[in-house]
């Protein structure tokens, strides 16, 4: 994996943040192509709901590899808020996120959804999407102690179509038929009386 200077972290801030269309203006970027490189952390798995961008700059012969730095940020335990009028990124500490490494669950096969409700918080909100092939299967392990409501889990096939999974106070292990093409999945709910919530799901 390649280092990641702080140069790197901002464009990648940017990007992450205002748009590659932005980032192409602001920067004086010449191309820039998704990249499928994973990341990891001591050798970890760091799921990321956004790909990777290989970069060249107008004044570069050779491509640099840019994380989604507001999506790492916020995993590493970083509030990440961006301010439009005075263009500034501000990075607040101490947010009692971890990196949502995955260690406690098996996990054969490709992360694809890995979430959990901020600590000492109520609530939790979150979305993202992923790909998927014919034949492949989503198993969904689902932790929960949550009090006082419910979390809804919407999946949204290729072609839009729905699926939603109620999510009460107990530990839930699902399966799904998956098919060719983009799935994205979104995720919300509120829990007055406390408790934890963490949906980790896997294709093969």
């Amino acid at each position: 994996m390649k280092k990641f200077d702080a140069k790197s972290l901002v464009a990648g801030i940017i990007i992450g943040t205002l748009g590659i269309t932005t980032a192409f203006a602001a920067t004086g970027i010449k191309s820039a192509t998704l990249s499928n490189t994973k990341v990891t952390i001591n050798g970890d798995s760091l799921p990321l709901s956004k790909s990777l961008i290989m970069v060249t700059m107008d004044s570069e012969q050779n491509a640099s590899l840019y994380m989604p730095a507001n999506e790492l940020l916020e995993k590493l335990g970083y509030t990440v808020n961006y301010d439009g009028v005075n263009n500034t990124v501000d990075l607040i500490p101490g947010n009692n996120i971890s990196h949502e490494v995955i260690s406690d669950i098996n996990t054969d096969g490709n992360v694809v959804i890995n979430l959990v409700n901020n600590s000492n918080q109520t609530n939790i909100a979150k979305s993202g999407s992923f790909q998927a092939e014919n034949g492949q299967t989503l198993t969904l392990n689902i932790t929960s102690d949550i009090k006082g409501g419910t979390v809804d889990l919407f999946l949204f096939d290729p072609n839009g179509k729905e699926q939603r999974i109620t999510i009460g106070s107990t530990d839930v292990t699902k399966e799904i038929a998956l098919e060719k093409g983009t799935w994205q999945y979104n995720c919300s709910g509120l829990f007055k009386d406390g408790g934890n919530i963490k949906i980790v799901g896997t294709i093969k």
